[in-house]
Parts: structure tokens; sequence; C-alpha cells
């Protein structure tokens, strides 16, 4: 289910990643090379170019430092507002330079007063942090959207894959009311659970509540299978206090139930395993599967939707990988962490 209320986004907060600055650097120079060679340029061009340089990038970089400093009390202003800051930010740096390189470094520049060169370079700033603007505005609109199409499929996707999980269980708890009402009671706690769960797609969820749910809806498969289904769990002997996406292994030991426990006759016995590090959780899931089961539709279409909702969560950065062996199913899922070992609000 997406979000209906629009966070706080502050419109020129990728000019504070490492892409963003050496963007700006690049700029800066590039400007800098133009200016340094323009045909009214000194006799000594390297000079001037170096001093050029040397006053954009510190000009920009200083601008890009108070934005970032003031960056919590930005967030809260209109995306107006905060275009204003970015342009007042870099007019007043450039001022202040500008004074600066007419004191120390005014040899190295030619210009016919101290007043005209100030406003010519305020002038310049002006236009290009117009002419930026304008691009950044464009990328924040362009942005929204493909965040809107990523959430748009991630909630598709989301819905595709647990349908015929809600009519088993369903259709199980039916059948418990008649001899078993207790069981019954229990099993709807445990469906509403689950279903609770899976109207918050898209949100974080501590992994010990993951391990949970995960456990419960073994719990309401396990009515219906009885000692077919088996569960071995190889978990550390503390989990830690990090956050994974909400239903990130309960599809994948429920992809298990369904083509490793339920095709066969005498049941199966499914291995999960957690190992965590500071970087990454690395999740294995092992289940039997024969020549026949291999061939059995939706298996992979299953995972397949699987790996499409981690990837749009983890901007590609999540790790599906599938493997049989020995009539064995092996899924391996590798997350980074945002976190680690410390819980932070989400």
């Amino acid at each position: 289910m997406s979000k209906s209320v629009q966070t706080p986004t502050l419109l020129f907060a990728a000019l504070f990643k490492e892409r963003g600055v050496l963007a700006t650097l690049v700029v800066a120079q590039v400007i800098a090379t133009i200016l340094a060679f323009a045909p009214t340029a000194a006799d000594d061009i390297w000079i001037r170019l170096g001093v050029i340089s040397l006053f954009l990038h510190l000009t920009f970089l200083s601008s890009l430092t108070w934005l970032y400093i003031l960056r919590t009390h930005l967030l809260r202003l209109k995306h107006a507002l905060q275009m204003s800051a970015l342009m007042l930010s870099l007019l007043m740096t450039t001022a202040i330079f500008s004074g600066l390189l007419i004191e120390f470094a005014s040899d190295f520049i030619v210009q016919q007063n101290n007043y005209e060169f100030i406003l010519r370079n305020l002038l310049v700033v002006f236009l290009v942090t117009a002419l930026f603007i304008q691009f950044l505005m464009i990328h924040f609109e362009k942005d929204q959207q493909t965040n809107a199409l990523a959430r748009a499929e991630l909630d598709a996707l989301q819905a595709r894959i647990r349908p015929h999980f809600l009519y088993n269980s369903l259709n199980t708890a039916a059948e418990l009311t008649h001899c078993d009402p207790q069981a019954a009671e229990q099993a709807i706690l445990a469906l509403a659970a689950l279903s609770q769960a899976a109207m918050r797609v898209g949100k974080e969820t501590a992994l010990s509540d993951e391990i949970t749910l995960t456990q419960q809806y073994l719990a309401l498969e396990r009515w219906r299978f009885a000692e077919r289904l088996q569960v071995s769990w190889q978990l550390p002997e503390q989990l830690p206090d990090v956050t994974i996406p909400c239903l990130t292994l309960q599809p994948l030991l429920e992809n298990a139930v369904c083509h490793g426990v339920e095709p066969s006759l005498s049941g199966a016995t499914i291995y999960v395993e957690l190992h965590v590090s500071k970087r990454s959780l690395v999740i294995l899931v092992e289940n039997p599967i024969s020549a026949q089961q291999q061939k059995r539709p939706g298996n992979g279409m299953a995972l397949d939707n699987i790996r499409q909702r981690l990837d749009l969560y983890y901007q590609g950065h999540a790790k599906l990988t599938m493997t049989t062996r020995d009539e064995i199913f092996r899924v391996k899922l590798v997350l980074p962490l945002t976190t680690n070992y410390t819980k932070e609000p989400v």
C-alpha cells in the first residue's frame, strides 16, 4: 500500500553526496577554464586559470558547506524558498571571495574597477545558478515520477506474491472450526498478523519480528500438513538489532512449502540459515525437490517477483540466487544492511 502523505524533500540533497560534490568541482573547473582562456584574458593565462579555479572551487564548496549545515532547517521550507536559499548562498559567497581576491590577488585578474569586478562575478554566478536550478527541477520531477512508478510496481508485485496462501489458510481455518475451535482461532489470528504485515509493504521491520512472523506462517501451514512439514532453523545465538523490509523471509518459506512440501506425499524438511555481518544479511533456504517438481509452473515466477520487489526496495543492491543440486533446491538472499547493531527510527 502506497503512502499518501508526501515527506519533506530537499531539492539539492544530491549535491551533498560524493557524485554531487564531484560534479560541482567539474562544473567549476569548466567555468574557470572558459573564463581563463577568454579573449580578454591576461597574458599569463595559466596563473589566471589557477586563481580563477581556486576562487570558484572555494565559492562553490563554501556555499555547499553552509547549505549542508543548515539542511535540516532548509528541509522544512517550500521548494521555491530552498532554491532561493541556494541562490542567496552562492551570491553571498561569491561577493565575499571576490572581495578577498581583490585584496590578495588583484594583480592576476584584469578589471576596470573593483565594483565592476564584483558585479561581473555576481552576474556570472547568478546566470549559472539559474540554469543549474532549472536542471535541478527537471531532475527532481523525473525522480518523483520514477519513484511513483517504482512504488506502483512494488505494490503490484506484493499483491501477486501470496494469493494462493490466503485461499489455503481460509480453507484450513474453516476445517478447524468443526474439529478444533481453539486451533481455528489461533489460525485466524496468525492469518490476521500476516495480512497486517502484507499492508506494510515497502516498510522496514526488525529481523526478530520477521522471524516471528515467519514462524506464525509455518504454524498455520503445519495445521494443514501436520508432520509432513519440518523446519530446521540455524540462527545466530543472539539476533542483531537490524531492520529488513517487511515480508522478506516469509515468502521464501512459503515458496519452499509450496514447491517442496506440498507436492511430496512423505513430506520434507526445510532448512533455514541466517548469517549476519556488519554489512549484509545472508538468508539461505533449502528444500528437497524432485525432477518432476522442478518442472512445476510458478516456482521461478514467485521468486522472480520476490527478486523484483527487493531490487526496487534496495535499488539493485540486493542479490537473490537459486541453485538446484542433487534434488535440493537452494535460495540464497544477500541484503545490504542500512543499520548495524543499533536500532534507528525508520
